[in-house]
């Protein structure tokens, strides 16, 4: 080999040579630059980590203020509203203890007490409510019309207490508990029907409707309340049929909305989509018509 190839290996040998030592530099750049990016992330981060942290508890701080404020106003917002009124809570296949508890700590405040407490047996069963109701209500056991006017009668019966209530108060409700003599309003508590077979929700859907318009035309003031956690929503069959409801009766903001609601405003309120507003008017809403002569 002439001194031209001697050349032009040691050239090709240099090379290789200082390629391999850029790649061991450039290794240890790379470490030092992804090291160095890693950290500079992590420390950005947990900045950001602890500035949302930190403004969750600021914002945790305010929600409690206002809750507490709320607290403490609530019963001079709703003070005497519903002085001596009697309720009754009448709930669809089911009624926790907290929703009860939410509706007392929403009328009581008013002066208004919680008399009677019953729930809707799910499914209806028509034949069972036609053997118990009197024979002019025997065309019930057919459900349809005849089971929704039978219902009729049975919630005009829930405003002070009824005849035909008392006949068929076994087969209708599954619990019952309290006195209906003195009772003015109703606040009722809905239900997902969606488990029944057809014909089973046809016929419940039927007995509900009926009970709906009794109470809706001789109680002084009705509402449907759920709580903001109740999914899917059961509100709808009453807010169908002209009824006040409430879906954050769990929130002060709700009892004051049921309040209102029994007092005879007129509304969807609450924080779901369906709602129109979050509260009534802050006014003394015109009395409900009610009052109307109980089918026997």
């Amino acid at each position: 080999m002439g001194y031209s190839g001697r050349y032009h290996a040691a050239s090709l040998a240099a090379v290789f040579i200082a390629l391999a030592i850029g790649i061991l530099i450039g290794v240890g750049l790379a470490d030092d630059v992804v090291s160095g990016t890693s950290e500079a992330l992590e420390d950005s981060l947990r900045s950001d980590l602890d500035e949302a942290e930190q403004r969750r508890d600021e914002l945790g701080g305010e929600l409690e203020r206002e809750q507490k404020f709320g607290e403490r106003v609530y019963p001079a917002v709703v003070s005497g509203r519903l002085a001596g009124s009697s309720i009754a809570v009448v709930a669809v296949g089911g009624l926790s203890d907290e929703v009860v508890a939410d509706i007392e700590e929403a009328v009581e405040p008013a002066g208004a007490t919680v008399e009677a407490r019953a729930v809707i047996a799910v499914p209806a069963d028509p034949a069972a409510i036609a053997d118990d109701a009197p024979p002019r209500f025997n065309p019930a056991r057919r459900g349809g019309a005849g089971l929704e006017r039978l219902g009729r009668a049975v919630g005009a019966g829930l405003i002070g207490g009824s005849g035909v209530g008392d006949r068929v108060r076994g087969s209708v409700f599954e619990r019952f508990s309290g006195s209906l003599e003195d009772v003015d309003r109703v606040v009722f508590v809905g239900s997902s029907l969606g488990g029944l077979e057809p014909g089973e929700r046809e016929d419940t859907e039927a007995l509900l409707q009926g009970i709906i318009d009794g109470v809706e035309r001789n109680a002084a003031g009705v509402v449907a309340v759920e709580r903001t956690d109740t999914e899917p929503g059961t509100l709808l069959p009453f807010s169908s049929s002209g009824i006040a409801t409430v879906d954050h009766v769990d929130l002060v903001a709700g009892r004051v909305a049921t309040v209102f609601s029994l007092l005879g405003a007129g509304g969807d309120y609450g924080v779901k989509e369906g709602a129109d507003s979050f509260l009534p008017d802050l006014i003394n809403p015109a009395p409900a018509s009610g009052a109307g002569t109980p089918e026997q």
